[in-house]
């Protein structure tokens, strides 16, 4: 009987291990949890930061739409430049948040508290050629910057 719940048991929580160790490394801290937000700029982020404070000038005119099939969640994609960069075109810090910018306004300095991770999925090949026509170019090892929701 012991064998039997050890041959069936024991797989299932290493599973559930391996699942929450990958999440703990992949977002710098246990789910349910943030890790410790690191102040950076935008020319200073990489990859290998977890939780960040960023500032910077987000670009509204420049935004971008996302919606997930069969939901009704809404998020918003745009470039973060140094602050005070109104005129940059070359993107290493895209902001995806669900906070609507304001319409009114083309550019804001901002700051961001978020998970900095690379784009993968998050940004498809569709959403960086809209940018691309709008101007932008990307440097090949952008970031991109989910912010918390509270």
């Amino acid at each position: 009987m012991k064998k039997l719940l050890l041959t069936v048991l024991g797989p299932f929580f290493a599973v559930i291990a391996a699942v929450v160790g990958f999440i703990w490394w992949e977002r710098g801290a246990p789910p349910g949890f943030r890790p410790t937000a690191v102040a950076v700029d935008p020319t200073t982020i990489n990859r290998e930061h977890r939780g960040v404070r960023i500032t910077g000038t987000a670009h509204y005119e420049a935004r971008l739409k996302q919606t997930a099939d069969g939901s009704d969640d809404v998020w918003y994609v745009y470039p973060l430049m140094m602050k005070g960069d109104a005129v940059g075109r070359t993107i290493h810090v895209l902001v995806r948040t669900t906070t609507e910018p304001d319409t009114f306004y083309g550019l804001e300095d901002r700051t961001f508290e978020g998970f900095a991770r690379p784009p993968g999925r998050l940004v498809p090949r569709k959403a960086r050629e809209q940018l691309e026509e709008k101007g932008y170019t990307f440097t090949d090892d952008y970031v991109l910057v989910e912010e918390w929701v509270d």
